[in-house]
């Protein structure tokens, strides 16, 4: 895990002065077994597919999102993520690292999982001002998660 001090300076000096918002999390709990469900992946690694545009380079971030089918040949992906305090070595080497979509295909052969739901959400990490992802692009990706029937959602932070 990176530390603070692994950052350059103008990085460790923009996450000192940052005001993190407190949230308070519910512990989710399943209504059925695992081997019963529909799982949705969620990134913020920024993957896009060569046809979506690339997130956009602004300094509060973009709180939008890329849909991403599940049934994408993963090599075609492309990392929009631009924070120089993301090392994109593994993720391109690995985009399961991020988009863990082979394991949970996998999964489900295994019957551990009941299926991998059709489309992931990309969003892009390291967003100063949360509010327009908050108020309106997270819940827009969650009402397409629960019209998709997706009972449980895996977070890929990078």
């Amino acid at each position: 895990m990176a530390e603070l001090s692994d950052a350059s300076f103008p990085v460790r000096s923009f996450m000192r002065l940052y005001r993190y918002t407190v949230a308070s999390w519910q512990p989710a709990q399943l209504t059925k077994p695992l081997s019963a469900c529909n799982v949705g992946l969620v990134t913020t690694a920024a993957f896009h597919l060569p046809t979506q545009p690339t997130f956009a380079l602004k300094l509060a971030g973009d709180p939008s999102f890329r849909i991403i089918p599940t049934d994408v040949a993963l090599t075609t992906l492309k990392v929009g993520h631009t924070s120089p305090s993301f090392d994109h070595t593994g993720i391109e080497r690995d985009p399961n690292l991020a988009l863990p979509i082979t394991r949970f295909q996998e999964l489900v052969a295994e019957g551990i999982v009941g299926r991998l739901n059709e489309r992931a959400w990309s969003f892009c990490g390291s967003i100063t001002k949360p509010g327009p992802l908050i108020n309106d692009t997270a819940p827009e990706a969650a009402r397409q998660a629960r019209g998709d029937g997706v009972d449980v959602a895996l977070l890929t932070p990078v």
